[in-house]
């Protein structure tokens, strides 16, 4: 997008960076509506009201436009990693376990609710070079994870013969954007239903605290 001549800086950055998450939001539909491979980049940018000469110079390519869809799927508006933003931090100094894996399960249900219908799309270009995005993604969970758990058992030891690696596993797949899906979208839980869910789950199989009528 050029310049226009007199325009203070600051208000341009502000329309690019517009234009920027107007072009991204566009691609995420389009995705979630179409699907990858019949999304086009020009239909991308008539969605978003842009150049389509305008798309390729920012994204260069649609995978790297996948790649930074994704990346602002997880990390919302803000731009935080999961770990930097309120509620994460809110779970760290909270001292209850039970009242940190409450707060952990209902701000990473805000993720998984942007994420979830993006699955799809990733489970068809899995064998394509696109899947990368998803595969480094759930890489990056996994650390992220192993990470959580270490802190979480500061607060309270594991259930008697749990290793941390399967507990982390348990982690994992409890709390994902897969079983999130299955459950919300697919049985039609409610958000609230399995936030409780998931809280009683992760309390019982990991630390072995029975907070199902907490």
């Amino acid at each position: 997008m050029a310049p226009v001549k007199g325009e203070p800086v600051g208000t341009r950055k502000e329309k690019a960076a517009a234009t920027r998450r107007r072009m991204l939001d566009a691609a995420y539909r389009l995705f979630c509506d179409l699907g990858y491979r019949a999304t086009t980049m020009e239909a991308i940018a008539a969605e978003a009201g842009v150049a389509v000469q305008t798309l390729y110079f920012t994204f260069h390519t649609k995978d790297e436009m996948l790649q930074q869809v994704h990346d602002r799927t997880v990390l919302g508006d803000e731009g935080l990693p999961p770990q930097l933003q309120p509620w994460y931090r809110a779970a760290m100094d909270e001292p209850d376990l039970g009242r940190a894996l409450e707060i952990i399960v209902d701000g990473t249900q805000q993720i998984f609710a942007r994420v979830a219908p993006m699955l799809p799309v990733f489970h068809t270009v899995a064998a394509d070079p696109a899947g990368e995005v998803w595969l480094r993604a759930e890489q990056l969970r996994v650390e992220g994870y192993d990470a959580l758990l270490r802190a979480l058992e500061a607060k309270r030891p594991l259930r008697k013969g749990l290793r941390h690696v399967d507990a982390r596993d348990i982690l994992f797949v409890v709390l994902g954007p897969e079983t999130y899906r299955a459950f919300v979208q697919g049985r039609r839980w409610t958000v609230a239903r399995w936030v409780r869910w998931t809280v009683a789950v992760l309390a019982s199989d990991l630390f072995a605290i029975d907070y199902s009528s907490a």
